[in-house]
């Protein structure tokens, strides 16, 4: 199951998601309508096999590898913001 349907599963529809690098550089991807989103580990240039999810959490959150212009990977934990 990819990041869209697992966020789906657990009752989202339309979040915000808050990016945290390991570098503390922090980015909102703003106004995602689940429903309407194609490939969200590419729009957020996440690789998919890296996802680690934590959305029992009581702020619910994702750990994954987000590829870089310079071809290299950062990890960035996503937090998930539901409105």
């Amino acid at each position: 199951m990819d990041l869209k349907d697992r966020l789906i599963s657990h009752g989202y529809d339309q979040i915000d998601i808050l990016l945290i690098d390991e570098d503390n550089k922090q980015e909102t991807v703003a106004d995602i309508t689940l429903h309407k989103v194609t490939d969200l580990e590419f729009k957020l240039y996440l690789e998919p096999e890296s996802i680690d999810y934590e959305l029992q959490a009581e702020n619910p959150y994702f750990v994954a590898l987000q590829k870089q212009e310079n071809d290299e990977s950062k990890e960035v934990k996503g937090f998930i913001l539901e409105w």
